[in-house]
């Protein structure tokens, strides 16, 4: 039997993807390469692909080799569309832009045209699944309670939204950004008074959800690692110096977990949840491709054997009927 082929892409020095690929390496004698996606421009060879089969396919890998993409069984789609590292030496904006959208097109064509194992999580799917307008209907069609929530751009609505709910109400970006860490806020009368920055762009408005227990679940197919989290912050990640412990999650909140997975087609997400005064669990979010190694780093909790495990599982579904060169 063949031995499992991974490809892993993020962007460089990804701790998350090196933790990984040693742990599959050494642990599972997995093949497993990661593709540093923001430096195909200053990578030897750097991307290939031609519709002549004389030419073949393939990307360069962080040790300095060539991985084709056609022989990966499975691939842990982590992140793939980071500016080139190389491009920052270019002055014209537009120039850099041609090679960012370039590399990422390429890259993204050539692996829709070859790979045909499995992806963790597919391309489509983590697209659609980072649309937090799209979580919100999944969690509420997977029977999780969820905040009522408007998302919006106009004053008056968002005015009345507010009054609606007594004014407790927080407010957070539909969308974020890697250059900088946006956090929950609650809802201010000044909020409220200043139509020019309520009319900027549509914006997360929800019920504010009392209550200091959170949860933050490492979803893995039909497998959650769950921690725990004690904080009296609205947005716990401000202050991680509180009590975190792993849990053991109840069955039904397991198996609406897993259909939140299946209705958004993912493989993997990290979940955030918060117990209401009654214990129940309501839905917060999810992110396709979160973090989780912190969680490891304060709690012991192996998550890094549980998702390489996973990993390696997906990967081996394909194997066995591969046949390689």
């Amino acid at each position: 039997m063949p031995r499992p082929s991974i490809a892993v892409l993020t962007f460089t020095d990804d701790l998350h993807a090196l933790v990984i690929q040693a742990h599959l390496r050494r642990n599972r004698g997995a093949l497993c390469e990661v593709v540093e996606v923001d430096t195909m421009a200053d990578r030897p060879g750097g991307l290939s692909w031609s519709t002549d089969p004389g030419f073949g396919t393939s990307v360069p890998t962080r040790d300095g080799g060539r991985l084709d993409l056609a022989g990966c069984d499975a691939i842990w789609f982590r992140r793939w569309n980071h500016p080139q590292r190389a491009a920052r030496e270019l002055s014209d904006p537009a120039h850099r832009e041609v090679v960012d959208a370039s590399c990422a097109s390429t890259l993204m064509g050539a692996l829709r045209n070859e790979f045909d194992g499995r992806w963790v999580s597919h391309p489509d799917a983590t697209r659609r699944a980072e649309n937090k307008l799209i979580q919100l209907r999944a969690a509420t069609d997977a029977g999780f309670v969820v905040p009522r929530t408007l998302v919006s751009e106009d004053p008056d609505e968002i005015r009345r939204f507010c009054s609606m709910l007594g004014g407790q109400v927080i407010l957070k970006a539909v969308r974020g950004t890697p250059s900088s860490q946006l956090y929950t806020l609650p809802v201010t009368p000044e909020h409220l008074a200043d139509d020019d920055a309520l009319r900027l762009c549509p914006t997360i408005f929800q019920e504010f959800v009392p209550g200091t227990r959170h949860l933050r679940v490492l979803c893995c197919g039909t497998t959650s690692y769950a921690v725990a989290i004690d904080s009296p912050d609205l947005d716990w990640r401000r202050n991680l110096d509180v009590p975190i412990e792993p849990v053991a999650l109840d069955p039904l909140v397991q198996g609406a977990l897993t259909r939140v997975l299946e209705l958004l087609e993912l493989r993997m997400g990290v979940v955030d949840l918060k117990l209401d005064p009654d214990g129940r669990p309501v839905w917060l979010e999810l992110n396709p491709q979160g973090q989780f190694l912190f969680v490891q780093g304060l709690t012991g909790l192996d998550l890094t054997a549980g998702f390489a495990d996973f990993l390696y599982e997906e990967a081996a579904v394909r194997a066995p009927g591969r046949t390689r060169g």
